[in-house]
């Protein structure tokens, strides 16, 4: 009886952790991080010569796997609570969508990506280097790929840009921003 009862626990526990994996994924976002970049994210495009593409609005897309939808829209949140007026006389547009519909970004200044498979990164980062748009990503490794932006977490949080990739973009940076960035040279940094 023992025996069945603890061969009963492991299957239960063996299923929800297989009914739960994918709410172990979205929970590797920390929301300090998030809350960060949704204040930096309309100021980088601000402090980069891709303001010069703004017509009305400012326009961020927000890339995501169906896993990180809820995440996705947790940035959403965060950017609207900071910016409720918009920044510069410019009301921001936030759009969400999947790897998988990234031609909806093609008018975005700024293109946001979450964690996806290497694939998906390449893609949107070419996708976006053909649009001449500001990359960001969560993940500073990401930058390896070719992404401009993440941010480097240490003793102190800053911008870690990727100067290689920001120079083919043909992007210039505000100089006060890169006084207070780390700068990404490469895989040994």
């Amino acid at each position: 009886m023992v025996k069945f009862k603890q061969n009963f626990i492991r299957l239960f526990l063996s299923i929800v952790l297989m009914l739960n994996v994918s709410a172990l994924h979205a929970l590797s976002y920390d929301d300090d991080i998030l809350n960060i970049y949704s204040k930096i994210l309309p100021r980088f495009i601000i402090m980069s010569s891709i303001k010069e593409k703004i017509k009305d609005n400012v326009e961020i897309c927000i890339l995501y796997d169906d896993i990180d939808a809820l995440v996705a829209l947790s940035l959403v949140d965060k950017v609207k609570s900071n910016y409720p007026k918009g920044i510069k006389k410019h009301k921001i547009n936030l759009l969400t969508t999947t790897y998988s519909n990234i031609t909806k970004c093609e008018n975005a200044q700024l293109v946001f990506m979450f964690n996806s498979n290497e694939k998906n990164i390449n893609n949107a980062v070419v996708f976006s280097n053909k649009q001449s748009t500001l990359t960001m990503s969560y993940d500073a490794a990401l930058l390896e790929n070719g992404v401009e932006i993440s941010l480097f977490i240490g003793r102190k949080v800053l911008p870690y840009i990727n100067m290689g990739a920001i120079i083919n973009n043909k992007i210039e940076l505000d100089n006060l921003l890169l006084r207070i960035s780390k700068i990404y040279t490469g895989k040994d940094n």
